[in-house]
């Protein structure tokens, strides 16, 4: 999972403080962000109710699972804020070009027409950029409310699931930690693990029993 701590922290926490030069990056790295937990909805095994699996690293996967989900539910305040400032930008790019309109058809002078012409098509990108904007994130509240409801809905039976630590070199090529990396600001990705490394893992026998 690679939710990319730097990225969210660019990002006014508040909807109060949002502004629309966030808008952009907001729209690309949310995408992302819903792209990874699907992939973690995705990698969550079957498990018993008594919270067995066949999987052994089936407990990890479903804690990764809900942080990256609580992330994305606290992202996703900022899509309503947002729409609301996009819709208040469209107003007044329209507001702006019906004014130029009625300006330009009182002018005689050609330079004074190939100002308000060049006016006239700045207002038209703005206005073409917030339609796009508003478009983008009416699309950005049906997938999240779609992928969100399909976390919530593989959940580890009995109780909250747990991040591990295994012993040292238990899961050397796969190791998930669960905890973003200080370099990077980044999670690791789960991968699944190898028919080798499982045996290797089965033949440690239960991780967190102490020896006897």
């Amino acid at each position: 999972m690679q939710f990319n701590v730097q990225d969210q922290q660019r990002q006014p926490k508040g909807g109060a403080d949002l502004s629309l030069e966030y808008l952009d990056s907001f729209l690309s790295y949310m995408p992302e962000r819903l792209d990874e937990l699907l992939g973690a909805v995705k990698l969550c095994p079957k498990v018993n109710e008594d919270g067995s699996s066949e999987c052994p690293f089936a407990e990890v996967l479903y804690a990764q699972k809900d942080e990256l989900a609580e992330k994305v539910e606290e992202e996703a305040k900022k899509i309503q804020p947002y729409l609301r400032l996009v819709e208040k930008e469209i107003a007044r790019c329209r507001e702006n070009l019906e004014q130029i309109s009625a300006g330009a058809r009182s002018l005689n002078r050609e330079e004074a027409k190939e100002r308000y012409a060049i006016a006239k098509r700045a207002q038209e990108s703005q206005y073409n950029k917030a339609i796009q904007q508003r478009k983008r994130l009416l699309d950005l509240i049906s997938r999240t409310g779609k992928i969100l409801a399909l976390a919530r809905s593989k959940n580890f039976p009995g109780r909250k699931p747990q991040i591990f630590r295994p012993p040292a070199g238990a899961l050397d090529g796969w190791g998930p930690t669960g905890s973003a990396n200080e370099a990077t600001g980044k999670f690791p990705v789960a991968q699944p693990p190898s028919n080798t490394e499982i045996d290797r893992l089965i033949s440690l026998g239960p991780l967190g029993k102490e020896e006897r």
